[in-house]
């Protein structure tokens, strides 16, 4: 069974993204990660046990007599629930529907291998015990929440980052007073930081001076002061995330302003714009392409007024004339520079700006068709450089 029952786990956060509404956007974040890891739990340890029947007549319904790892995972689970204020209810409704994909594999199985009906009788009450034995895990642990009594320090302190990263207008004595419930100095300056989803970092792992919000598709913190290179290093080492983009530098009532940069330079990173080995990337390093990207209707219509005379050619051949053209911008008409910088003979560089002058004509010599050019190049991602969305980056 177990080759069998290798892939059900993607099929069955399928069904229930689909037949759940309430978990809209939240397995996008961390907590996507963790029903994908209980639903692989779940079915590795409905297998292991048909292997050992003693361990499926054990006694297991509490943590303390299954001390195996992968029940935390549930436990975790039912603690969430209760945080993004869920019903119980629909978490059963998860686990049952987790049960009723698995079982019609298990028939498939069942039918095709010749099961007896003793043998699948035996298998649905070994499944049904498991969902009671794991959802029951579950409900431990959205039980200990529930009766967690609330740290007003933490509350003041989430509703403090948001207040602040909400960009609306707020009063100076509301931010103070909250600051002083969240026992955090208003600091000169603030800088946000973006997290790559999924993060889910210990308490431990996020510096004490600094403020968070990890719910949602797009966690971030806001740091007092500047970030230097080796506290954004280290924090990104620390949270279980990928990259990490780094805004500017604010007033405390700006911090919006410093989400946003950090965010888009986040999505510069995920376009690829960004070299992959860059964990940290710093907003103040992508400022011209961040404008760009920012007013993408604007430099949308000026790729397509100003890449029309490429219209003709292949996406190929679109491709080694843009890529020619950048490096001649850059390189201020050198041949034998880009030729070096492109790996070519300065003839074939030259063939390829004759082709270039042909289409552009004055253009390359009017100082603001010049700019407007550079605009227009370093407007494209590097997937449209290289062709990579079949070439419509060129022409908007």
């Amino acid at each position: 069974m177990r080759p069998e029952l290798e892939d059900v786990a993607g099929e069955i956060i399928a069904e229930i993204r689909a037949a759940i509404p309430e978990y809209q956007g939240s397995f996008d974040g961390p907590y996507g990660r963790w029903m994908t890891d209980g639903v692989r739990h779940a079915i590795a340890l409905f297998v292991d046990r048909l292997g050992e029947p003693a361990a499926a007549s054990a006694p297991t319904a509490s943590p303390e007599s299954a001390p195996r790892d992968g029940h935390e995972v549930h436990r975790r689970i039912g603690r969430q629930e209760l945080h993004e204020g869920r019903s119980l209810d629909t978490l059963q409704h998860a686990y049952r529907i987790g049960v009723r994909v698995a079982w019609r594999r298990i028939m498939r199985l069942g039918r095709r291998s010749g099961f007896s009906s003793a043998v699948m009788s035996q298998l649905a009450d070994r499944m049904l015990a498991l969902m009671d034995e794991l959802s029951s895990v579950a409900l431990d642990g959205y039980r200990e929440a529930k009766s967690e009594p609330a740290d007003p320090v933490m509350a003041a302190r989430r509703r403090l980052v948001r207040l602040l990263a909400g960009g609306r207008s707020v009063a100076r004595a509301d931010v103070e007073d909250l600051a002083r419930l969240a026992r955090w100095p208003v600091p000169e300056t603030v800088t946000a930081i973006a997290l790559s989803p999924p993060v889910w970092p210990s308490p431990d792992e996020i510096p004490g001076e600094m403020l968070a919000d990890l719910t949602g598709t797009s966690p971030f913190l806001l740091a007092p002061a500047a970030v230097t290179t080796e506290e954004a290093a280290r924090l990104q080492s620390s949270l279980v995330c990928g990259a990490v983009a780094i805004g500017v530098p604010v007033d405390p009532f700006a911090a919006a302003d410093s989400l946003r940069l950090a965010r888009r330079a986040l999505a510069l990173a995920g376009d690829g714009a960004v070299p992959a080995e860059d964990l940290v990337v710093w907003a103040e390093d992508w400022l011209p392409e961040l404008l760009l990207r920012t007013t993408d209707a604007v430099t949308s219509q000026l790729r397509r007024r100003l890449f029309e005379p490429l219209s003709a050619l292949t996406e190929r051949q679109r491709v080694r004339t843009i890529e020619t053209l950048r490096a001649w911008l850059e390189e201020q008409g050198n041949a034998h520079a880009v030729a070096q910088r492109l790996g070519l003979h300065p003839q074939t560089v030259r063939y390829r700006m004759r082709r270039i002058e042909d289409a552009f004509g004055e253009r390359l010599r009017d100082p603001r068709a010049r700019f407007e050019l550079e605009l227009a190049v370093y407007s494209l991602g590097d997937g449209d450089r290289t062709g990579g969305n079949g070439g419509a980056g060129f022409v908007g």
